[in-house]
């Protein structure tokens, strides 16, 4: 039985994803084809890829999921509109055209692939759930998805057990932490819907003094929390998301590009020490419900990597999984596994801990495209650019299949020394192109884990941020983010051998297990996705090495 998943025409990250009896086969963003970040367009080329890479026609597919329902979402739209008149009428004239348009989803798809079989449409926070709990390796655990907003829900609670999902409790909008968190980010000058990783990453350079502020617009209720709208314009569609009142009690917003304060730091360390205590705070509602152990998280604000370090901290639960696509470009893979299990009663398939589901490309591919570079190449050892890197040279490293999800996980990373306090700063200045403040991830091997760090639950998907031990932070200087801590990435030989090899011979080398690893990809582009778009990254940037496949080119080829 073969189940294509689709999600499109949100605020971001379209994508498709391929099951085949309840086996995750292939899954892409469809940012990765098109080149424009976070795009939210139909994903022809990612749907493209899913069906030719296991030679599958759309006709003979047996069904299509469909991570949103419209139905849904109209019937809670009229509700609120009808709820905040007349200054609600925004939300009604700025949604249009993209609702129209997931009204007639089974429609366009079918017109775009001549598919005729059934097309389910899956509520957006049930695919999260899905996406969560069938892809843990838990029989059964509690379930918790949070975002800026499905079709009306912000955070859904439930039990995951075998093949069912079960809702125990759900928050409606404007209740929502990931609208606060988007409104805070547009205040501090950053993009919304993509920039909330950076005010993470500011964080920790600031004090909560406007902790109880944030409390205030956030109040915890019983088993969850309440938004006072007052201080934002979201939930009546205006495009400045937080209002004159938030303005007042915090001052003017920064500019986007405009001097970074100590102002500004601390807001977004008390947002984020707020975002904690609101997760912690539903974290323990979701388990008491279940009376399970286990947590699977997802939705976007999963993807804040501290709060999630947090409650493995705290040892509010056993074990969590957070799958390495937790925003929403894994509701495609969510709805399918919803079809798959919950209604069609495929049994589960293994746990999934290799987020490499993307394309690849082989090494004659590989070899044709550097020739046509003109760049001097040669066959790739191991030797040398271990050697390259404990020399303190920023090496681009193109292996595999692509990942799926928003982190590099050693199949389209630049690698680097950890141990030179230096290497932030360049890569984020002549590699990254990026703001000096931003962090970068320590990659170690999974056995190794608790000997540089305050982690006993494996990262493979770089989920977590944990503490670096005092001991080591002088061996990590350039992973070690300003507050002592690091979000860590754990590479298992049996999912990746190559990149854990690379690892153990840069310890023989350098005496660390360690190595830098962030995104193979320039500022406000994806990842790159295939041979030719790593070329040109690298000869964009200050990289002095990039390993494709078997090969290794220089731009300078005197240069050891």
């Amino acid at each position: 039985m073969d189940i294509l998943g689709v999600y499109c025409f949100g605020q971001h990250d379209s994508s498709a994803a391929l099951l085949r009896d309840g086996r995750v086969l292939a899954a892409c963003e469809e940012e990765r084809f098109t080149r424009n970040k976070f795009d939210n367009c139909f994903p022809a080329e990612s749907i493209a890829f899913c069906l030719g890479q296991n030679s599958i026609e759309a006709r003979d597919l047996d069904a299509v999921a469909f991570g949103w329902n419209p139905r849904l979402h109209r019937l809670e739209k009229a509700l609120h509109i009808l709820k905040h008149f007349p200054r609600s009428l925004r939300v009604l004239t700025r949604s249009g055209p993209r609702h129209l348009r997931l009204d007639s989803f089974a429609r366009h798809f079918s017109n775009r692939t001549n598919f005729r079989g059934p097309v389910h449409l899956v509520n957006h926070h049930l695919a999260h759930a899905a996406s969560a709990f069938f892809l843990s390796p838990f029989e059964e655990a509690a379930i918790l998805t949070i975002d800026g907003v499905g079709e009306w829900e912000t955070v859904w609670m439930g039990r995951g057990r075998g093949l069912e999902l079960e809702k125990t409790r759900s928050q409606g909008w404007p209740h929502s932490l990931g609208n606060v968190y988007t409104s805070a980010t547009q205040y501090l000058g950053f993009q919304m819907y993509s920039d909330e990783y950076k005010v993470m990453g500011l964080a920790p350079y600031g004090r909560p003094i406007y902790l109880d502020l944030f409390r205030k617009m956030t109040p915890l209720t019983d088993g969850g929390f309440g938004v006072d709208t007052s201080y934002f314009g979201y939930h009546v569609g205006k495009n400045l998301t937080y209002s004159k009142k938030f303005i007042r009690e915090l001052g003017p917003p920064r500019e986007p590009r405009g001097e970074i304060l100590p102002r500004h730091q601390d807001i977004a360390a008390s947002l984020q020490a707020r975002t904690e205590e609101i997760i912690v705070h539903l974290v323990k509602e979701a388990l008491q419900h279940t009376k399970t152990k286990y947590l699977c998280l997802a939705g976007g604000v999963a993807l804040n990597s501290v709060a999630v370090g947090k409650i493995i901290e705290l040892g509010l639960a056993e074990e969590v999984y957070v799958p390495p696509c937790a925003g929403d470009a894994g509701v495609s893979l969510g709805a399918a596994l919803y079809v798959a299990h919950h209604l069609s009663g495929q049994e589960r398939q293994e746990p999934l801990l290799d987020a490499r589901l993307g394309p690849e490309w082989s090494d004659e591919v590989i070899r044709e495209t550097l020739e046509g570079t003109g760049l001097p190449y040669q066959e790739w050892t191991e030797g040398e650019t271990v050697a390259a890197l404990a020399a303190g040279q920023v090496v681009g490293w193109f292996q595999g299949r692509m990942e799926f999800g928003q982190r590099a996980l050693g199949a389209r990373s630049i690698l680097a020394d950890p141990r030179r306090p230096e290497m932030k700063d360049l890569i984020n200045a002549k590699v990254k192109f990026r703001e000096a403040f931003r962090p970068f991830a320590p990659a170690v091997p999974e056995e190794r884990l608790s000997e540089f760090f305050h982690g006993t639950h494996p990262s493979p998907f770089m989920t977590q941020v944990y503490r670096v031990r005092e001991e080591s932070r002088p061996l990590l200087r350039a992973v070690t983010h300003v507050d002592g801590t690091a979000r860590v990435q754990t590479v298992r030989r049996d999912f990746n051998p190559k990149f854990w090899s690379l690892l153990q011979a840069f310890e023989a080398q350098a005496g660390v297990p360690v190595l830098l690893n962030t995104s193979f990809n320039l500022r406000g582009e994806p990842i790159v996705n295939t041979p030719e778009e790593a070329v040109k990254s690298f000869l964009r940037a200050d990289l002095d090495l990039l390993v494709m496949g078997r090969w290794a080119a220089r731009k300078d080829p005197g240069k050891p």
